[in-house]
């Protein structure tokens, strides 16, 4: 994905952007320790507030890539989501984003022949952000509004439950609407709708 996408990307955040993809590869295989993620992901995201020169792109970019991170629970869910913001953003880079992530759904749409894994959700977490960082604060949490609302669910039911909120499980919020009947073909384009949708209607209020 990050190949496809750097024809149209400025040199410096191809290179951020892989470091936040060696960082997702680590953990792929090494299984880092949460702390030593955590760390290393805040490293990063310090190094795109440098990049971009605007003081809160570390906190947004640290959070959009755990968010992500945890929608990639379930087949074509990250990819899905993340395309449908950069579709929404437009432009070069937001197609490039967007025909990239369709091109990986290719392989990753239910059922999935190829997973992302954290190399790939931390990548797309920091690159929605990056280039959405031109938009401003709002616009940038607004386009990864949809793993927010994911993260948030299942952080607090687990908070409420007495674990972890980085052990993984079947309790996130996708989880829970396959339980309740919605098809997991269905669930990566319900995903992506609320994305779009929620991304346009925050930026036609913004714009009024």
């Amino acid at each position: 994905m990050l190949i496809a996408m750097s024809p149209w990307l400025p040199v410096e955040h191809i290179l951020l952007l892989a470091a936040f993809c060696l960082i997702g590869a680590l953990d792929d295989v090494r299984s880092l320790s949460a702390g030593a993620k955590a760390a290393a992901l805040a490293a990063a995201a310090i190094l795109a507030g440098t990049v971009t020169g605007l003081w809160w792109v570390p906190i947004v970019t640290w959070v959009a890539c755990n968010a992500v991170n945890m929608l990639d629970h379930a087949d074509g869910l990250a990819a899905s989501a993340v395309a449908a913001a950069f579709l929404g953003l437009g432009g070069d880079v937001g197609m490039a984003g967007a025909g990239a992530c369709v091109g990986f759904l290719c392989f990753n749409y239910p059922p999935a022949r190829v997973f992302m894994g954290d190399s790939g959700s931390l990548l797309l977490g920091a690159a929605i952000v990056l280039y959405a960082s031109e938009r401003g604060f709002g616009l940038s949490l607004a386009w990864i509004a949809i793993p927010l609302i994911d993260a948030v669910f299942v952080i607090i039911r687990r908070l409420r439950q007495g674990r972890r909120p980085w052990i993984g499980g079947t309790d996130h919020l996708g989880h829970t609407l396959l339980r309740m009947g919605v098809s997991n073909k269905a669930l990566p384009a319900l995903y992506a709708a609320a994305t779009l949708a929620t991304g346009l209607a925050f930026s036609a209020w913004y714009n009024a």
